[in-house]
């Protein structure tokens, strides 16, 4: 089997690049590799209340057709300037215009384009924000429902499918030069089989967080040692977060002092809150590791307790080495915590540094709201960090809630809510490592092109499909022989 190109990840990057590709080459052969399930079997057994078994070695939040689009949960559309580090990669007007065509090929099978938040905020958000010597970042972002997301998934499954080969389950595990091509291995659960091809996308986004960096070193590819930032996620009931969540759903801030650097991540806080999910990564760091995800919700019914909402909070990592020690110095702490399965704590418990009274049942219990996950246990999340962490963690936490709280008119100061905010742990962010590419997410000298999460820039849906758009227009001004 001799495929033209031959794309690893059904996520928003590879199935932009095959877009790319086939609005303009139909004559091209593609070959579509995705590790996980088709996007109506993405199921995860944490949204009704199970436990987090890993879905036989297929984690469906983090593998399958859709990618981090999951079938049944919302998401966000984030537009330039968010993802700002692409600008100089792909160059202003590029970048702008690549934006503005990843948007419209994303929204397409919507009947109405998405309204845009998150910019000219109220005099009452900046002020708030500001006076906690923190600035927001402005930026249109599109909140996408249950159901918009569901009918785009649905959209780029039929308009694609018909035209390009696609692989469920199956994962490409070895490449090496084959002529002006490639030799690839690709494990399906039948067999491993090998096939060549002139061209190889790599988007495997969260599924190949190190399989992917080991392929690229495997064909003499050099990649640069990320920034490891680490932090937890805080839950807590709706309204606490839902003032700011409707002007900006994707709220992100910058420190006016320069103090050191704390950042918010995946901001789940509309009217309708979002829920946390499990992402597990099975062997990806040798022993099985599971970590959080944020998914903002617009349509979840409300319970007999308030709907939760959450966000992330990160810091980098401090006195653990380089990236990769500081990684590794992690995770072992979190499986020596708690087995590698994330765990919660109150928010007082958690700043004070002290343990929490019985069981997750009792802490669940005690919490005003439904927390939106039941696997976990109760423990102490503030032990996954080093004193400087910790300290970094607790300040940027008090100045960022207090904005909130500020900004939200419901009279409370962050030590009324110490009792009524959940932390669970733990989140991590940036565990790509960067290849070298170019402005066409190309890799010099070889016909291997790196686009989405995987090449480490930047993350988010609009930014993926951004770079994948990018290389599958390069791949159509190449020469294919006998085409």
């Amino acid at each position: 089997m001799h495929p033209h190109v031959v794309i690893a990840g059904a996520g928003p990057a590879g199935l932009a690049c095959a877009r790319a590709i086939l609005n303009e080459r139909p004559d091209l052969n593609v070959l579509l590799l995705e590790a996980g399930r088709p996007y109506r079997r993405r199921p995860c057994p944490v949204d009704r209340g199970l436990r987090c078994t890993g879905c036989a070695g297929v984690c469906n939040v983090v593998s399958g057709f859709g990618g981090s689009m999951h079938w049944g949960d919302g998401a966000k559309l984030s537009l330039l300037p968010s993802g700002r580090r692409l600008v100089p990669h792909l160059g202003e007007e590029n970048a702008q215009e690549l934006c503005a065509t990843a948007f419209e090929w994303l929204t397409a099978p919507l009947p109405a384009k998405p309204v845009l938040q998150g910019e000219h905020l109220s005099e009452d958000a900046l002020n708030a924000f500001a006076t906690n010597k923190l600035q927001i970042r402005e930026y249109p972002v599109a909140v996408l429902g249950e159901s918009d997301l569901r009918a785009v998934i649905e959209g780029w499954y039929s308009d694609l499918v018909p035209a390009l080969n696609l692989w469920h389950t199956a994962e490409l595990v070895g490449a090496e030069p084959h002529g002006s091509g490639l030799r690839l291995t690709v494990r399906t659960a039948r067999r491993e089989q090998h096939i060549t091809t002139d061209h190889l996308v790599l988007a495997t986004g969260r599924r190949g967080v190190t399989s992917t960096t080991s392929l690229l070193q495997s064909l003499g590819v050099r990649t640069e040692l990320p920034d490891i930032s680490v932090g937890v996620r805080l839950e807590m009931a709706v309204d606490l977060l839902a003032a700011i969540g409707e002007e900006h759903p994707d709220l992100k801030v910058s420190q006016l002092d320069h103090a050191q650097k704390i950042k918010s991540f995946c901001f789940c806080g509309g009217p309708n809150g979002g829920r946390i999910k499990l992402t597990n990564y099975q062997s990806a760091f040798g022993e099985p590791v599971i970590t959080l995800d944020g998914h903002e919700t617009t349509e979840r019914p409300c319970g007999g307790r308030p709907l939760a909402s959450n966000f992330g909070l990160l810091c980098q990592v401090q006195g653990r080495g380089n990236a990769l020690e500081a990684r590794d110095s992690f995770i072992a702490t979190y499986r020596e915590r708690n087995r590698g399965r994330p765990f919660a704590q109150s928010l007082r418990a958690f700043l004070d540094r002290t343990g929490d009274p019985g069981t997750w049942r009792t802490l669940d219990a005690r919490m005003p709201f439904q927390p939106s996950i039941q696997d976990l246990s109760a423990g102490r999340v503030d032990r996954l960090f080093t004193n400087a962490e910790h300290a970094s963690l607790t300040a940027g936490f008090r100045r960022f809630m207090g904005a909130i709280l500020t900004h939200s008119g419901v009279g409370l100061t962050v030590d009324d809510v110490l009792d009524e905010v959940l932390v669970v742990g733990p989140e991590m962010e940036f565990l790509w490592e960067k290849p070298e590419i170019d402005a066409d997410c190309k890799v010099p000298d070889l016909p291997v092109y790196v686009v989405g999460d995987s090449a480490g820039i930047a993350q988010g849906i609009v930014q993926a499909a951004m770079m994948g758009i990018a290389a599958g227009r390069a791949i159509n001004s190449a020469d294919f022989a006998g085409v």
